[in-house]
């Protein structure tokens, strides 16, 4: 017996080593009950007279002897709470043969033993828990140990026993289920242990299963009746299950009963009974109010705010559950990334060291500090301190309390829709037509969300050192918006060159101080003679069409946006025609003017855009005549007072006007004739333009005195309008007539003069 005895002791350390060593590879000495690895160790239930132990091993591998006992540092059976007048260690007793030495590979078993006393207000009924302390140390170093540092191990436990004086006994007077959060993840289970306490089998006849009202406590049911062995059969004990899922807020109740019978007095009824208790929190702190700001949504909007303010906003949150809300730590973070806030800030903070109770309200500040002009997301968290209490079943949601923060930074952006001002040539003297200053209007704009606001407008270096200068020094600017900023040179300056400065804007916003420099430039320069000239001689013969160029120079040309002259030429062989741009200096003209006036003048005004000039080419206009025989067989082409400007300037470009000559070189292949003599013959020439758009320019002839008629037919024959009809003297006429009245169609010209009649057609377009 005694080697069988020593093989399954040499087992049972062998296991324990293992388990421990897995544990704490570093431990040199282990310590651990027999029959459960856990520090709380459940002994079980006994009645006055009897008693329960357990066992506790420990196993010395130091390499040296160690010991325990000796004093409370190293052996303890103490309180495990702290009621002065709780006695219940006094029922737990050790080993008499503490203090003891261990031995080096040698383990020592030691059994704690609970003997309850006579039931009495001292030593009453019921569950009984101390706390046991086992330490062991070297006695070389002291003996007894002077201070847990002392010690080579240590470790404590959680004993529980009970005592009952009746045949059935219940482990526990009171199953709490604690505070559960409302609706919790999983439905929370507690289990109740009842105990046949006699030698005899013991019959519950009847489980009765109270609940308070609406309570939402629950039993597993047992169907009964129950027979539960003899004490000590290994079966005395039965198990109960009750669950909770509390579903409203508030205390929740019930009581169950064992009705059984006593096996001495089987005629007698008893009760053991237990109550159940729990309560369903729920954390719900609630934001009540908030003052200087608005509740949009789900956000506290503390509005727009520019970057050199602040505001500041109170919160006042009310705790509208029925559990107190502990705070552990509270911060203003970003919205999306968690990090610190960099637009708001506590102004003060809620109290860390108090609970907020239910139904109170407490308050706290934040201060809105925008960094840059952005909308700014943040959330409040407070964290509760949920975590740290025995609250079960609760959400992650109810770790934080969350509110959300949205503010609106404001400053302005200044900006303009150029970067650089450059006037270019300006003529710098004070010729007729140059004004005395040239002028530009620029946008500033203000793209921020404030009101922008130029404190300070200059030019660098200062009007009269360079002939720029602006007259606005301040203006404001709202959001989004933008005006004009009139830039001036002034002509005044005398001498020609290159002038620069630098025009500055600066905004008076504390926080940006935005500052914009545009560089002003322009090239004072004299005018420029330019040559303007028909070609010398030019032989045609009567009866045929000639095209007139009217020669420039290309390089100079593009300094001119303008051209305006009267052209002079003998009407008795030349009569003007049309003209032609394309492939000219005026090939991008905006505006060309081109009237025939008496005594054979030709009036001509030329005109590109404002952002445009003349194409560098030596022909800036071709002018088209048809030739006839007359008294005379040549005209000279003169200029009469050319002048080219840049819509500006009228006299950007002095011309030096060279006239030219048309020469009849033969009278052969005559087919229309001027003059017969001294007479003039009837005619009625080609309208034009054809097609037509807004105007038609009709001319005619008339041989000798008489009554001339020139009307306006539609191409179903019908009379539009008659735009002659008088007596003329003999000459040639011109007439023009407004066609913007009429529709799109076919129309005729018809003249009848004396016995002569003739009709031209043209077409009228939109």
């Amino acid at each position: 017996m005694s080697i069988l005895k020593y093989k399954l002791n040499f087992f049972r350390i062998f296991l324990f080593m293992v388990l421990f060593t897995c544990r704490n590879l570093n431990s040199q000495v282990l310590i651990f009950n027999e029959f459960t690895p856990a520090d709380t160790i459940d002994m079980g239930m006994c009645q006055p007279g009897d008693s329960i132990e357990t066992e506790f091993n420990i196993i010395n591998l130091s390499g040296k002897r160690l010991k325990i006992g000796g004093n409370d540092f190293t052996f303890l059976i103490g309180r495990a709470v702290d009621d002065p007048f709780n006695f219940d260690f006094l029922e737990f007793f050790g080993p008499r043969e503490i203090p003891r030495i261990i031995d080096t590979n040698e383990n020592y078993i030691l059994k704690i033993k609970y003997k309850p006393f006579s039931p009495s207000l001292q030593f009453p009924e019921g569950k009984k828990i101390v706390r046991l302390r086992l330490g062991v140390f070297d006695p070389a170093k002291g003996d007894p140990p002077a201070t847990f540092d002392e010690l080579v191990e240590m470790r404590e436990f959680i004993l529980i026993a009970r005592k009952s004086a009746t045949e059935l006994g219940v482990y526990e007077q009171i199953l709490d289920f604690d505070s559960v959060w409302i609706n919790p993840k999983d439905t929370l289970y507690r289990y109740l242990t009842i105990q046949n306490n006699t030698s005899r089998e013991l019959t519950i006849d009847s489980i009765i299963f109270h609940r308070s009202f609406n309570a939402e406590i629950r039993m597993n049911i047992i169907p009964t009746p129950i027979k539960l062995p003899q004490y000590r059969s290994g079966e005395e004990r039965l198990n109960c299950s009750f669950s909770y899922y509390p579903q409203n807020f508030g205390r929740d109740t019930a009581v169950v009963q064992f009705i059984y019978r006593p096996p001495r007095f089987p005629d007698s009824i008893k009760t053991a009974s237990t109550i159940i208790r729990g309560v369903g929190v729920q954390q719900r702190i609630n934001l009540l109010k908030v003052e200087n700001a608005e509740i949009v949504e789900n956000f506290i909007d503390l509005g727009s705010v520019p970057l050199d303010t602040f505001k500041k906003v109170k919160l006042f949150i009310q705790n509208n559950g029925n559990l107190p809300f502990g705070l552990l730590s509270q911060n203003i973070l970003e919205f999306y990334t968690n990090s610190k806030s960099l637009g708001f800030e506590f102004f003060d903070t809620l109290n860390s060291e108090r609970m907020l109770l239910p139904t109170r309200i407490d308050s706290f500040s934040v201060v809105f500090r925008p960094t840059q002009r952005d909308t700014f997301l943040a959330r409040i968290v407070l964290y509760s301190d949920i975590v740290k209490r025995r609250i079960y079943g609760y959400p992650d949601s109810a770790k934080t309390v969350v509110f959300n923060l949205r503010g609106v930074g404001l400053a302005p952006k200044l900006s303009s829709d150029v970067t650089t001002i450059n006037f270019n040539n300006i003529i710098i003297n004070t010729a007729e037509g140059c004004p005395i200053i040239r002028d530009t209007l620029i946008r500033i704009t203000n793209s921020g969300n404030y009101v922008l606001q130029v404190q300070k407008v200059s030019v660098e270096p200062p009007y009269p050192r360079t002939p720029f200068r602006i007259f606005d020094e301040n203006f404001e600017i709202p959001p989004y918006s933008s005006r004009f900023l009139r830039v001036v040179f002034d002509s005044i300056a005398k001498e020609p060159g290159i002038y620069r400065a630098n025009l500055i804007l600066t905004s008076s916003f504390s926080k940006m101080k935005d500052t914009l420099i545009i560089p002003l430039s322009a090239v004072g320069v004299l005018p420029d003679s330019i040559s303007i000239s028909f070609p010398e001689e030019i032989f045609v013969k009567p009866g045929s069409s000639i095209s007139l160029p009217i020669l420039v120079q290309k390089d100079k040309i593009t300094r001119a946006k303008e051209y305006i002259d009267t052209i002079t030429f003998n009407n008795s062989i030349l009569l003007f025609r049309s003209f032609r741009t394309s492939g000219t200096a005026a090939e991008k003209v905006e505006k060309t003017e081109i009237k025939q006036l008496e005594n054979g003048r030709l009036a001509l005004h030329l005109r590109t855009r404002f952002n445009e000039s003349f194409v560098p080419r030596d022909t800036l206009l071709l002018l088209n005549f048809d030739s006839f025989v007359g008294n005379d067989v040549t005209s000279i082409l003169e200029f009469t007072s050319p002048r080219f400007g840049d819509l500006i300037c009228a006299r950007v470009l002095l011309p030096k006007a060279h006239s030219g000559k048309v020469n009849l070189d033969s009278l052969c292949g005559i087919r229309r004739k001027l003059f017969d003599g001294s007479k003039i013959f009837f005619k009625l020439f080609d309208p034009a333009p054809n097609p037509a758009k807004n105007s038609l320019e009709i001319t005619f002839g008339v041989a000798f005195e008489t009554r001339t008629e020139i009307s306006l037919y539609g191409s179903y024959g019908n009379l539009i309008s008659n735009l002659v009809s008088q007596v003329l003297r003999p000459d040639i006429y011109h007439l023009k007539f407004d066609l913007s009245d009429l529709p799109q169609g076919v129309y005729f010209v018809r003249m009848q003069s004396g016995i002569f009649q003739e009709v031209k057609q043209f077409i009228k377009t939109d």
